[in-house]
């Protein structure tokens, strides 16, 4: 997958929706699931066990929902209208710089959206996760096009979006206990 063609790419797969979990919810609200990170809906992690839970955690539903192994994007959203990386994530990227590939504007809402191809394999982007875990970076969102699949965590859980509206309902089984308690299922 090309960065020239991802946003076609991500179009054909998600619609109009755009690459950030909190704005997927809904358009693709029925293919839509939602898990915590820690017991008990514990937001953040106070010990190592519990960011070794984290990541155990997320690593396991980012394997089930992406593929292990598997071609995917990598995508950052910046807020407000700077199209240029400004952010440092901390040798999180290594060298590689994120390329700005779709805007968002809207009244006050203004977003960009910038993406790297990766290859997702559990455990090698531990430490983005945590850093998301403990509010170091801004939203990101892993997706499979192919697949038709989304994972983007948050610092308290993972959004996950899958190519059908049974496919999130086999996750919600799946997954029952790290699902939250809410009817909204937030």
């Amino acid at each position: 997958m090309k960065l020239l063609s991802i946003q076609s790419e991500w179009r054909s797969a998600f619609g109009s929706a755009l690459p950030a979990g909190f704005l997927c919810r809904n358009e693709l609200q029925d293919r839509w699931l939602r898990i915590h990170s820690l017991p008990g809906s514990k937001r953040y992690a106070e010990t190592g066990a519990e960011r070794s839970a984290i990541l155990a955690r997320h690593n396991l539903i980012a394997d089930y929902t992406l593929g292990g192994n598997s071609d995917c994007a990598l995508f950052f959203t910046q807020f407000g209208s700077n199209k240029s990386w400004s952010h440092s994530e901390g040798g999180v990227l290594g060298e590689r710089i994120p390329e700005h590939i779709m805007s968002f504007h809207q009244a006050e809402e203004q977003f960009e959206f910038f993406a790297l191809n990766i290859t997702w394999r559990s455990g090698a982007f531990d430490e983005l996760l945590l850093a998301v875990a403990e509010e170091r970076v801004g939203p990101i969102l892993f997706a499979n096009i192919e697949k038709r699949s989304i994972y983007a965590p948050y610092d308290g859980g993972a959004d996950l979006f899958f190519p059908s509206s049974a496919a999130a309902e086999l996750a919600k089984q799946h997954f029952a206990y790290w699902l939250s308690k809410r009817e909204d299922g937030m």
